[in-house]
């Protein structure tokens, strides 16, 4: 009897400890790169959650219970991406995951959320095949490769008059899918271009530097993550390439690390880069708030916008989660899919239709903005647009 006792015992502490009903806090796991070359967007993702949990914890938390986050770091590498989220559901057990700005981390990582059936928002990884999959379990409230290309890149470079285009790729799974995305709306749009393939993480970028100066374009679209856009950034204008020919950083966050200028010095002067946020651009009440809050926080203005987005994905998984009234993985999905909720970046409504890209994909606004006199200026598109394109003299 006493056997029998003590085996109930340890029977019901084991299904304490695994039921987020028992726990103090209701845990949400959060995958992304706090080491290795993209390490900034670990700190960003770090200055997201902080605000986040303080806006959610002050709102009455989830379920009547405070929010938790635990934090894998990816490195950038889908292997350790993979495992990580394997611990965050296994040894954490997290009802729902979200992050991640690495497509190939991204990929290998949608394969465990599929496997153990756990809710996944993706943040700022763009391969179209992360939703294009067309998994259950699987969203991405951020930007898909086609989504920045057919909707902004692509247009701009169309509505600016560019004639001759230059695509400079990594050989990473963003670089190319995104690479062949804007090949294939210039091949329709009749703009001629010329694409140089990359080492992701290369530093030297002479060589292809001297064969896109004798193509003569009259913009570069740098596919290229990492410190390595800043290499090539300043190289562009070391052999005179730039600013001639506008180089637009198709990423984005890279030209927002507090490294840039330290890097580039005055040839980040024009730069283009992608963004989906600027201080002059509040495209819901939710969004001014961020900025307010962030300020208050950390005394200064946020700069990389992939804080804004982790904060983005906390607050639809803690919303998703409340709706649920649970924490169990099917009700969570169930919410997700009838989310309308309102975010820095819009009212997030995730597409329902299988068969593309656009199934569980929110695709938010971006903006085209530009260096000038360091100061950064929205050129694209129209209606958002805080000042003109400046080209060299």
């Amino acid at each position: 009897m006493r056997k029998l006792v003590g085996v109930l015992l340890g029977f019901l502490v084991l299904v304490w400890a695994s039921d987020p009903w028992a726990a103090d806090t209701i845990k949400i796991g959060v995958v992304g790169p706090r080491t290795g070359p993209a390490a900034a967007t670990g700190k960003a993702f770090e200055e997201g959650i902080a605000l986040a949990l303080d806006h959610i914890n002050a709102s009455g938390g989830v379920l009547g219970k405070q929010v938790e986050v635990v934090f894998e770091d990816t490195g950038g590498v889908p292997e350790k991406a993979a495992s990580g989220f394997e611990k965050l559901v296994t040894r954490d057990q997290v009802p729902i995951v979200v992050g991640e700005s690495h497509s190939s981390s991204a990929l290998a990582e949608i394969e465990v959320a599929n496997r153990y059936k756990v809710p996944f928002i993706i943040c700022e990884a763009w391969h179209d095949d992360i939703t294009k999959k067309n998994y259950k379990w699987v969203f991405r409230a951020g930007p898909a490769n086609s989504g920045v290309v057919d909707f902004y890149i692509a247009p701009f470079v169309k509505d600016m008059g560019f004639k001759k285009v230059a695509i400079v790729r990594e050989n990473s799974d963003w670089g190319v899918g995104i690479a062949e995305r804007t090949e294939y709306n210039l091949t329709k749009m009749n703009i001629p271009f010329v694409t140089l393939k990359v080492e992701r993480e290369a530093k030297d970028f002479y060589t292809e530097l001297t064969k896109l100066k004798a193509e003569n374009p009259e913009i570069i679209l740098a596919y290229i993550y990492g410190t390595g856009l800043h290499f090539f950034l300043a190289q562009a204008h070391e052999v005179g390439l730039a600013p001639k020919a506008l180089v637009l950083d198709g990423a984005g966050p890279p030209s927002l690390w507090e490294s840039f200028w330290k890097n580039v010095g005055d040839a980040g002067e024009l730069e283009l880069f992608i963004s989906s946020m600027h201080q002059d651009v509040h495209l819901t009440p939710t969004s001014r708030k961020f900025w307010d809050d962030y300020k208050k926080k950390f005394g200064k203005d946020p700069s990389d916008y992939k804080t804004r987005s982790i904060y983005n994905v906390l607050l639809i998984a803690a919303d998703a989660i409340n709706r649920a009234k649970s924490t169990n993985n099917e009700a969570i999905v169930d919410a997700l899919e009838k989310t309308e909720l309102e975010v820095t970046t819009g009212v997030v409504k995730f597409g329902l239709n299988p068969g593309s890209y656009e199934y569980h994909q929110w695709m938010p606004p971006m903006l085209v903005v530009q260096w000038q006199n360091k100061k950064q200026v929205v050129v694209y598109p129209k209606e958002a647009a805080t000042g003109v394109l400046v080209r060299a003299k």
